[in-house]
């Protein structure tokens, strides 16, 4: 049998998700089109490591994880009368075939292997916008839970819903009503087993600021700024898991912003955006990132100039940019596949880049982005008008990297202040000292094609 667990955050949505909450049943079990048992739990419900959806995911995990090892050792157990060689063979082919998958896949990242629905018994369905994905995800890896066992689908019920915009979930659409609740995940746990299963990558980041440094945010609650404390302290450094993208510059003022005035209507939402868009574009003024940044190096040494922004290096240099950003999915700020349409280069190349040097960049203005093949895209945008515009008119960005990291961008000194965000949660950060990106791990992401 297959077990579905659907998490909801019943206040995506202006509140809209609450319809599975508010379901009359928090279990129900199908036989067509396959035989599964869906768990619906609210993630605002339960006390810290004892909500009962993250336990039951656990316990079910753990039944079907010894299950599955009793079996491997009764069939070694059958094939004792062979010899040591055969019996080797017959261990490596009845292991998960997920981790021979897994094994593959890292030997040729640019070709990820699919997982099929045999490999998969355990899924999590999340109902709610991005940052509930990474809500879940945190709280698997809290409850000792391995993320790798079970494939995760969306319910896009936020804002932006890039993520599941990047994997073919569309957007509840309608006003619902209690009667419509069934029919809804009826339609959803049918579109789950027609789906796909690919691979996603999860990356660190770290962001790291000088002694006399402070972030801040804004308060969901209060919508005002605060500085992040801990023990009576200025936080120094944060980490973060992306799952979507980060990016430094202007978009991630216009975000910010758009967080202080956030509404409960998802409509209204889309107006707030455009309206602080104007206001930081035309009113404000916000430091390019080329005088931001010092530089950012590649390799496990950092020692692979990427780019940077000192005319005296004899490397790429930075060109005017707004925005730096780094895409993980085909799909930014709503739906846009910013890498898909730019084919322009936002650096200088050095005097003394050779043609093969030439040609490197020339490549790079045509590579094709693919999820789960532990790539990232950086790209650039020059005025906030260029982000705003893609909407519109793709192509505005430049292309500046495309690479497998890990990657450190230094900042230069004494900044007063920049404007961050990874995967829509936005920053403020005073003497920033350098932030780097490294892969983390590989989740299991379902492709809508029905």
């Amino acid at each position: 049998m297959k077990h579905l667990f659907l998490f909801t955050n019943p206040t995506s949505g202006g509140n809209q998700a609450s319809i599975f909450t508010e379901f009359a049943a928090n279990e129900i079990v199908y036989q067509h089109p396959e035989n599964c048992h869906l768990y619906i739990y609210n993630l605002l419900e339960g006390e810290p490591g004892k909500h009962q959806g993250f336990l039951k995911l656990k316990s079910v995990i753990y039944n079907i994880e010894t299950e599955s090892k009793n079996g491997v050792e009764d069939l070694v157990s059958k094939y004792n009368d062979n010899d040591d060689n055969n019996n080797n063979n017959i261990v490596n082919d009845i292991q998960n075939p997920k981790e021979q998958n897994v094994q593959l896949n890292s030997k040729n990242k640019n070709y990820p292997v699919k997982l099929s629905h045999d490999d998969i018994s355990v899924y999590v369905i999340i109902a709610g916008g991005d940052g509930t994905l990474n809500w879940v995800l945190r709280e698997a890896e809290v409850y000792g839970i391995d993320t790798s066992i079970f494939a995760i689908s969306i319910i896009p019920f936020g804002t932006g819903n890039d993520f599941a915009n990047a994997f073919g979930w569309k957007k509840q659409i309608g006003i619902f009503k209690p009667k419509d609740t069934f029919a809804i995940l009826n339609n959803i746990v049918s579109q789950i087993f027609k789906s796909e299963v690919l691979y996603h990558d999860y990356w660190n980041i770290e962001v790291v600021l000088n002694d006399d440094g402070y972030f801040d945010k804004i308060s969901s609650k209060t919508k005002q700024k605060e500085t992040l404390i801990e023990n009576n302290k200025n936080v120094k450094v944060l980490k973060f898991c992306m799952a979507n993208y980060f990016s430094i510059g202007i978009d991630s003022r216009i975000g910010r912003g758009f967080e202080r005035h956030r509404k409960t209507n998802a409509a209204l939402n889309k107006m707030v955006y455009l309206v602080e868009g104007i206001k930081k574009i035309s009113f404000k003024k916000t430091i390019p990132v080329n005088l931001i940044v010092d530089k950012m190096t590649a390799g496990n040494n950092f020692k692979d100039i990427v780019f940077t922004t000192n005319k005296k290096e004899n490397a790429p240099i930075l060109n005017k940019a707004m925005s730096l950003v780094c895409v993980n999915i085909p799909s930014y700020s709503s739906g846009n596949d910013l890498w898909k349409y730019t084919h322009k280069l936002g650096l200088k190349l050095p005097k003394d880049c050779d043609d093969e040097c030439k040609k490197k960049y020339d490549d790079l203005k045509y590579t094709e982005q693919k999820v789960g093949d532990g790539v990232l895209e950086f790209l650039t945008f020059r005025t906030g008008w260029d982000m705003g515009l893609e909407f519109a008119v793709k192509g505005r960005g430049y292309r500046i990297h495309q690479g497998k990291g890990p990657w450190k961008i230094d900042f230069k000194e004494n900044i007063s202040g920049v404007y961050f965000q990874v995967d829509g949660e936005f920053f403020y950060m005073t003497k920033p000292k350098h932030l780097s990106v490294k892969y983390y791990k590989k989740i299991n992401v379902l492709k809508n094609i029905s």
